[in-house]
């Protein structure tokens, strides 16, 4: 039996621009790979697909987000991006097929563990 990997992506070149996920993600049972441009994230979700991908709002490339969601396995990885309470850019989410969701910030802690969960489940649960 295939077990699916256990393991968050985020795509992160400025990492204090994230006001404490890093520190929210130190606390979960999962491994957390931090890579710093697409390039880095491609070439992580080729050899092994994460459970959950996030991305800086800057980085959402659509032809990047449309890349990873190829080369993760669609139907097992959340792709989430990161973003503040006045960007209009999570208000249209039916513009973006390949985003499964945006996290608005100030994170909280409860909203990060609860898509955690969502995504290892859906990640696991998934057939290979």
């Amino acid at each position: 039996m295939v077990f699916p990997s256990t393991y968050i992506l985020l795509l992160a070149p400025q990492l204090e621009e994230l006001d404490g996920l890093e520190s929210l993600l130190q606390q979960v049972v999962l491994d957390v790979e931090i890579v710093e441009n697409a390039d880095q994230a491609l070439a992580k979700v080729t050899q092994n697909p994460p459970c959950l991908i996030i991305l800086q709002e800057h980085l959402r490339s659509e032809t990047v987000i449309h890349q990873l969601r190829l080369l993760s396995n669609a139907d097992r990885t959340t792709l989430v991006i990161v973003t503040e309470t006045d960007s209009p850019s999570w208000l249209h989410q039916e513009q973006r097929p390949d985003v499964d969701g945006f996290l608005v910030k100030p994170l909280s802690t409860e909203v990060l563990f609860s898509l955690i969960h969502s995504a290892s489940a859906r990640h696991y649960c998934h057939p290979v």
